[in-house]
This record gives structure tokens, C-alpha cells and sequence, in this order.
């Protein structure tokens, strides 16, 4: 029934398309782009048979066209006699159609071009021949003759729609291809970072572990209790166990994604646009009014685009969380300039400031000031600490802080060139 439906609704296209025509010759032979529309739709529905798309297609144009005549004063013999050769047109074009197996000569276009030429002109020339009643065979010499031109033009058309059509699908699957790529590098800067945290943290569980064993070999030493001596020890293999499972997490996570989908480099040019992409896309899901300004002095590649990516993307998060609290439009700046030897990206926005207590202790992990009214919960407190110790540790660089209550915060990260850049 669907396909049935799809067949309908082609014929009711192409009997509307087929009302825009010019009537060069008598005997009410029509010159109209419908047959362009019919070669599309069937080279299109693959899952549409070819004749019985053709049959209905002819049955519904004569129709349409017959209630038309009729509507017009004409009697039904006068109505069905000149209107009858269109459903042999469709018929005979369908036929040829299917015989020269046309739709799988999409990508062979000139094959595709003579194919549809040669169903135009036969199905033309039997209409001719239908309507040659009362023609003598000079008129129909120079019918064909003009015919000929007419389907090359239509041709023509045609193969132009197609090609057009290939490059519409070529450029929906670039875009796709880019916002899959856009959304790995996102999700492989995330988990770099999130591992540069587990790795930092697994540092802090070795020197707990030795603390915890340093505590035992005092207590042995000591008079007390084997209870106490081996509560000592039982809390060092715990620790240690939990250490062991920690590095698992980690490399099954750098085994399991970044090492089969990592890009070697990328160029500050695309990072930006990553960057600047997903952050519509958040800025829209959230509903605000933030203008939003990347600014790019010189482009460069970078091995280190992963970590940039995400202590960037850190901030410009920080940026759109301090202004949701504003009422006025907001505005987030991303800048990137040369200085001396390094490479400086700013990151300003006119959100609500940051308190100057605040300040000497946000970067310390655990710190947040977000919380959770709906649940009760408050956010962990890496974001801005993660990014500090990227840029120190990982860059060898510095961050500097600007924030003034009730105007805005300005974020300055100085990296050496010969840090960055590939």
C-alpha cells in the first residue's frame, strides 16, 4: 500500500508539472518537463517497479488531463481520443527504461544521458505515431527533427539533477563525516584529560601506600597490639589494591579508544572551530543569549591539540556557568596572539566575577562553587584545577587570573612555542 501511495503521489507531481507545457504542434502534442520529473522519481524509488510506476503514472495523467477537457466542454469520445496516447507514452518510456536497466547506470553519466535520450525519443516517436492521423509525413519529418532537441535538452536536464543530487549527498556525508570528527576529538580530549587526573591521583595513592607501610614497620617496632599493627597492614593492601586497578582502568581506557582513534596533529584553525561549534551547540541547549567571539592571530599545528582542546574547553565552560547567572546578553572571547616567544590565548567573558577570597584558592582541586539545588549535590572541583596543572606540568607554562565581582573574569595562558607547536 505504501508503494502504491508513493506511485500515486508521483503521478499526481507529474500530471500538475505536465500543466506547464508548450504546444508547438497540433493535434494537441505537448512539449513539457514532467518527463524530467518521471525520469528522477524512478531512477530515485528503487524500491518502486518500473512498469507498474509507469502504468499508474499514465493512468493518472490521462485522467487529470481528461477531467480537465471535460471540465472544459468537451465530449467524453473527443476528451478520451486526444488524451489516451499519454498513458502509451509512460508505458513505452517505462519499458525502455527497464530494458536498458538505466538506474544502475547512475554513475556512468553519459551511458545515463544516451539511455534517457533514447527512452524520450521512442516514447515520442509512438505518441507521433498514435497522433499521425490526418499528418502528412513531411509534418511528422519535422516533428521528429524538433523532438530530437527537445529530448536532448531534457536530457541534459536531467543528467545535470543528478549530478547536482550526488554532490547534495556528497556534501550531507562531509558534513556528518565533520560533526563525527568534531564529536571524537571532544570525547578523546575528555578522556585525556580525565586520565591526566586518574594518573595524577594514582601518584597520590602510591605515597599513601608507602605511608601506610612506613606506619606498619613504626608499629611493629613499637609495643602494640597485633590487632592495631594489623589494621596498619590491612589498610596498605587495600590501597594497593586499589592502585592496581586504577593503572587497569587507565590503560584499558588508552588501549581501548586513543590509541586506535588518535589524530597525530591538528591545526589551531580546526581547534577553534571544534571548539567554537560545540560551544553553540551548549550555549543552545541552554538556552542563553551569549555572543561568542574566536579571534585567531597566526596558525600553526600542534601534536599537543588534546590537551589544548580541553583546558580551553575548560574555561569556556567555566565562561557560559558564570553567565547563566547574568541577566544582560553575554559574551565569551577567545583569543590567540603571539608574545615574544610564546603562545597567548585569552579567555574573557562579562559574567559575575569571582570573589578575591576566592581567587589563591580556586585552581586547588575539590573547589567549586557549583551546586545542585534540584539534588544536593555539588559538582567535583577539577575542571579549573586540571587546567592549572595541565598548562604548568604538561605545557611548562603559567595561567594568570583576572576577575573583578559583578564584571567579568579573564583567563591568560602563556605556553613556550617550543611547547606547542609541532
Amino acid at each position: 500500500m505504501s508503494k502504491l501511495k508513493k506511485m500515486i503521489t508521483i503521478g499526481i507531481c507529474i500530471s500538475l508539472v505536465s500543466e506547464i507545457y508548450l504546444n508547438i504542434f497540433s493535434g494537441n502534442f505537448r512539449i513539457s518537463f514532467s518527463v524530467i520529473i518521471f525520469s528522477i522519481s524512478i531512477l530515485l524509488f528503487k524500491d518502486l517497479k518500473i512498469i507498474d510506476t509507469s502504468i499508474v503514472t499514465g493512468i493518472i495523467v490521462f485522467l487529470f488531463r481528461s477531467i480537465l477537457f471535460f471540465s472544459a466542454g468537451n465530449n467524453i469520445r473527443d476528451v478520451i481520443n486526444i488524451n489516451y496516447p499519454v498513458i502509451f507514452f509512460y508505458i513505452i518510456y517505462g519499458f525502455i527504461f527497464l530494458i536498458l536497466n538505466l538506474r544502475n547506470k547512475r554513475n556512468k553519466l553519459l551511458l545515463l544521458f544516451l539511455g534517457v535520450l533514447a527512452c524520450d525519443l521512442i516514447a515520442n516517436f509512438f505518441e507521433i505515431l498514435i497522433r499521425a492521423r490526418g499528418m502528412v509525413n513531411k509534418e511528422i519529418l519535422s516533428i521528429i527533427t524538433v523532438l530530437v532537441v527537445i529530448a536532448l535538452v531534457r536530457s541534459f536536464i536531467i543528467i545535470v539533477i543528478i549530478k547536482l543530487l550526488k554532490y547534495y549527498k556528497l556534501l550531507i556525508i562531509k558534513t556528518e563525516h565533520e560533526e563525527r570528527y568534531r564529536r571524537l576529538v571532544l570525547l578523546i580530549s575528555s578522556l585525556k584529560s580525565e586520565i591526566y587526573f586518574m594518573k595524577k591521583n594514582a601518584d597520590y595513592i602510591e605515597n599513601v601506600m608507602k605511608n601506610s607501610y612506613q606506619l606498619y614497620e613504626l608499629l611493629s617496632k613499637e609495643n602494640v597490639t597485633s590487632d592495631i599493627k594489623g589494621l596498619a597492614l590491612s589498610i596498605t593492601k587495600d590501597v594497593h589494591e586499589i592502585k592496581k586497578d586504577y593503572a587497569r582502568v587507565i590503560k584499558g581506557i588508552e588501549n581501548l579508544s586513543l590509541s586506535k582513534i588518535q589524530y597525530k596533529s591538528m591545526s589551531l584553525k580546526d581547534i577553534f572551530t571544534i571548539l567554537e561549534q560545540s560551544t553553540v551547540k551548549i550555549i543552545e541547549g541552554k538556552n542563553k543569549s551569549i555572543e561568542l567571539l574566536f579571534k585567531l592571530e597566526k596558525n600553526f599545528r600542534t601534536k599537543k591539540h588534546y590537551a589544548l582542546i580541553s583546558i580551553l574547553r575548560n574555561i569556556i565552560n567555566n565562561s557560559i556557568e558564570a553567565l547563566e547567572q547574568k541577566k544582560h546578553i553575554g559574551k565569551i572571547e577567545v583569543r590567540h596572539f603571539e608574545e615574544d616567544n610564546n603562545h597567548i590565548f585569552r579567555i574573557t567573558d562579562n559574567g559575575v566575577g569571582i570573589k578575591e577570597s576566592d581567587i589563591n584558592i580556586i585552581f586547588k582541586p575539590g573547589f567549586s562553587t557549583k551546586f545542585d539545588f534540584n539534588t544536593g549535590d555539588i559538582y567535583r572541583g577539577i575542571g579549573l584545577s586540571l587546567v592549572n596543572d595541565v598548562v604548568k606540568d604538561y605545557f611548562n607554562g603559567r595561567l594568570h587570573l583576572d576577575s573583578k565581582m559583578g564584571e567579568g573574569t579573564s583567563f591568560k595562558i602563556i605556553i613556550p612555542k617550543e611547547n606547542l607547536e609541532e
